[in-house]
């Protein structure tokens, strides 16, 4: 029988794989979104944005509005800030126009703040002002509370503008939502950090007895997380309770060294405050040291920040040089690339000759092996009862080590660290992990463990904040996991902490 050519065959396997491709891309939207989800959450902003942008030609009018948010965090965890307003302001308009007020009250807040960040407030504030009113008029359930959310921003926002009645007015807002809310300890997280900033609002336009009575009214709600706790001594160090205010200043300072890289910003804040208060005690020696430090602290972003933007610039440039060329080089590539396709089509046939004869020979060693060695034939053919056991085994080291150490809960715990951890080739590992734990793969299993983990944080410490509880496990969003959470527990986590203080 004649042979058919290993042309015929190579052409014929990349049909199938171009089949396989495109019967993959058919998939639903939803999976290719969470598929993204999982690789914006190790951080893999390029290769999530190109997943996005193939789930938003499949989605569905809904879908595509809440893809179009994603790709929009994807562009402003990179950096490019300048695209992503410009696409803020396109959702908007399309969000207004499908009727979909809640994605147009959020967009055109998001797109406010940053055109406060980039310098443009006069065209900010009043982006934010609509859609705190939009948000108003929303009939979905989180609404309540992401308006708690923007009259807290907003306040934050007054203080940065030392409009300090304005930003007195918003802290009131922001108690006048929670007091209508049913979960109020969900929103009370925005409430303690509101009232202590308005006490020191209200030291900065000399209402002593007024900036007294909220203090007092701050402590009704204690106790806190330290993160909370922080704004207090603004009001405690414009008072003169130093000696408190050093001691809650050491707490949050710790707090940022663990979390390093993340708070570098609140470090150097924190140190300052520091500084600030033991020049206002006489101690001028530590206060020179201290302000030292944050200098130190605050040159080394701006080296990073620097070279971060060079970076970038170079980037944009080296695309604009290709642009231009790319019409002039584009002919040679395609001859390049169909040189180089002739050759590897030629070494993959030598390939598959080497090893068809070098798989003829092997069969024919065993075959000579059957006949002369019947028995050992049939002894080699008995399975080997110790391999499923020695997985088990290497699992349950492996699993031991990564509860032990929280690896779950480090981003800079790679797939590649955990292979070589549990010292096998990357498919066998796979492997291992889908048989041995039950879950679908590497990603499903870590999300359970930092799931377990959460639980475990809000059950001992039911006063941190969702949001550093979701630090803490490893998350980089607290929409990934709040998704997360609720694809696992079938709960969210705030429903979860309700549970916990229902008897």
């Amino acid at each position: 029988m004649k042979r058919i050519p290993n042309f015929v065959i190579i052409t014929f396997l990349s049909v199938l794989a171009i089949i396989g491709c495109t019967v993959k891309e058919s998939a639903g939207w939803e999976e290719h979104r969470e598929q993204a989800n999982n690789l914006y959450n190790e951080q893999k902003f390029d290769e999530a944005l190109t997943i996005y942008e193939q789930a938003l030609e499949k989605a569905d009018a809904d879908g595509r509005l809440k893809l179009r948010q994603d790709i929009i965090d994807c562009h402003l965890a990179v950096g490019h800030d300048h695209e992503a307003r410009q696409m803020m302001f396109s959702l908007m308009q399309d969000a207004a126009s499908q009727g979909n007020r809640y994605v147009e009250a959020e967009t055109k807040f998001a797109l406010g703040e940053q055109l406060c960040q980039a310098g443009d407030k006069a065209t900010g504030y009043p982006y934010m002002h609509e859609a705190v009113r939009l948000m108003s008029s929303c009939k979905d359930s989180d609404a309540p509370y992401t308006l708690t959310f923007y009259h807290y921003r907003l306040m934050k926002r007054a203080a940065e503008d030392e409009d300090w009645p304005c930003a007195i007015a918003e802290s009131k807002l922001t108690e006048q939502v929670w007091r209508t809310l049913s979960d109020t300890a969900r929103a009370e997280r925005l409430l303690r950090p509101a009232l202590a900033l308005r006490a020191y609002f209200y030291l900065k336009t000399d209402s002593t007895v007024k900036a007294d009575e909220t203090y007092r009214q701050w402590q009704q709600h204690l106790p806190c997380s330290i993160v909370e706790e922080y704004h207090i001594n603004y009001y405690l160090t414009e008072r003169g309770r130093y000696q408190e205010a050093l001691d809650i200043y050491r707490r949050y300072e710790a707090y940022t060294l663990k979390e390093k890289g993340y708070w570098s910003m609140d470090e150097e804040e924190a140190k300052l405050n520091i500084a600030d208060i033991y020049a206002r005690i006489g101690d001028s020696a530590q206060a020179l040291r201290l302000t030292k430090e944050a200098y130190a602290i605050n040159d080394s972003m701006q080296v990073l920040l620097a070279v971060s933007n060079a970076q970038e610039l170079e980037a944009v440039y080296q695309n604009q040089a290709k642009t231009e060329k790319i019409s002039h080089l584009r002919l040679w590539v395609a001859i390049l690339a169909f040189i180089l396709a002739i050759i590897v089509a030629v070494l993959l046939s030598y390939r598959i000759r080497i090893v068809r004869k070098r798989k003829d020979k092997t069969i024919a060693a065993v075959v000579r092996d059957m006949v002369e060695h019947k028995e050992e034939k049939e002894k080699s053919e008995t399975p080997d009862a110790a391999t499923p056991a020695s997985e088990q085994t290497r699992f349950s080291a492996f699993d031991a080590v990564v509860n032990q150490g929280h690896l779950y809960a480090k981003p800079d715990v790679t797939r590649d660290v955990l292979v070589e951890l549990m010292g096998v080739d990357s498919n066998t590992f796979s492997r291992i992990i889908r048989e041995q734990s039950g879950c679908q793969n590497l990603n499903d299993y870590l999300n359970r463990k930092r799931i377990d983990y959460a639980c475990l944080l809000m059950q001992q410490h039911p006063n941190y904040t969702v949001e550093t509880i979701a630090q803490d496990c490893g998350f980089l969003s607290i929409r990934t996991f709040n998704r997360v959470f609720k694809s696992i527990r079938e709960i969210t986590p705030s429903q979860y902490l309700d549970s916990l203080e229902t008897p």
